[in-house]
């Protein structure tokens, strides 16, 4: 059987050109140096002379000068299962679709999204299948949504027998879920439990993204899980002069290079950087593998573990969120939301029609959160 390398990145938007982006000789030939190079195409291309209703976040788009961006630096593997598929509806994913062609997968109609991607490279039958939590809109229900398009729901009870149908035809099978808790560096315990359920079901490894920040990973029973991989670069506004100050590893990417011979997996991690939204290069920093290790620390030791995911559950806003929708007159927060509850009224809008309500309590990862919030 014959060696086979694979590239995997994280989350890739670029809303200005990419002609403003350079990338480093060494990060381009490490990734033409595989056989396999997945990224995850975050957001969609932006259709033409198509008209939305309006709602209460920003619709991303990248480029149009994406795609060839990526195929020039190498990748030839696109993920697109994730929360801002549909943010232009289908004219923005039939758009992306065609940009990508057959390379893209983890979306499409129901059965399309559920559908393993197949590759044969040097005698080895390796699968792919993208997925993702529960967003506000463009996942499929498990249960009664199966009509138009969308992406595949990761918990969506077909998942687990798709993974054991498929490995009796792959010798490889690879989970790509896009999940987890944005800006934290910490998988939830749900998290951990269904990659891990993955693997059980037969995948040979699971690659993360969704939370723009790197986690970290682990081998269980000898199969490596990788809970985020971070941004390799994702610069959703106007220009190259924003900057995430808040979002202090935002910048900070990871990727991976599994090698497969002789029915062997070893894989490295390559630290990357997005510095200024200009340049993508790897990051030898020593820091960043300081960090890594730091990451590794939580997942090994429970008590360190337990005391900093406290920590995270009791640094969201989740209870606020709760308590304006569900207890409007208690007067309980500041009189800026006192007026909104009361321009609410006016419009005689339900104040239980809270978008942040319904989004948090459609995410399951959100929700588990949320529950260990209020415990």
């Amino acid at each position: 059987m014959s060696k086979v390398r694979l590239f995997f990145a994280g989350d890739f938007c670029s809303k200005p050109t990419t002609s403003f982006i350079t990338v480093s000789d060494d990060l381009k030939q490490l990734i033409q140096s595989c056989d396999l190079r997945v990224v995850n195409f975050e957001v969609p291309l932006k259709p033409e002379n198509v008209s939305l209703p309006p709602q209460q976040y920003e619709r991303f788009f990248q480029h149009d000068d994406v795609p060839q961006f990526l195929r020039n630096m190498g990748f030839n593997l696109f993920s697109i299962a994730n929360n801002h598929l549909l943010d232009w509806g289908e004219k923005g994913y039939e758009k992306t679709v065609a940009a990508l062609g057959e390379d893209c997968f983890g979306a499409g109609t129901y059965d399309e999204a559920y559908k393993v991607k197949k590759v044969e490279v040097g005698g080895i039958k390796i699968g792919f299948m993208a997925l993702s939590y529960a967003a506000y809109k463009g996942v499929f229900d498990n249960v009664s949504r199966h009509d138009g398009v969308g992406c595949a729901y990761i918990n969506d009870l077909k998942v687990n027998h798709v993974i054991l149908e498929a490995k009796k035809e792959l010798d490889y099978l690879f989970i790509l879920p896009h999940d987890g808790i944005e800006y934290i560096d910490i998988p939830l315990p749900e998290t951990i439990a269904r990659y891990r359920d993955f693997i059980d079901y037969g995948a040979d490894g699971v690659i993360g993204c969704h939370p723009h920040c790197p986690q970290g990973w682990e081998e269980y029973k000898g199969k490596p899980i990788f809970y985020s991989l971070g941004n390799f670069f994702f610069n959703s506004k106007k220009d190259t002069l924003y900057r995430a100050w808040n979002r202090p590893h935002w910048y900070e990417g990871m990727c991976v290079v599994l090698e497969i011979e002789d029915g062997q997996l070893v894989y490295t991690i390559v630290n990357t950087r997005n510095t200024d939204n200009v340049s993508l290069s790897i990051d030898t920093d020593v820091s960043r593998d300081e960090h890594n290790q730091h990451l590794q620390e939580y997942l090994r030791d429970k008590g360190k573990y337990d005391a900093y995911l406290n920590e995270v559950a009791l640094s969201q806003n989740y209870v606020d969120i709760i308590d304006r929708s569900f207890h409007p007159r208690t007067l309980r927060r500041s009189t800026k939301k006192l007026f909104k509850l009361w321009m609410m009224k006016l419009r005689k809008k339900d104040f239980t029609d809270d978008f942040a309500l319904k989004t948090l309590l459609r995410n399951d990862t959100r929700r588990s959160l949320m529950m260990r919030t209020l415990k």
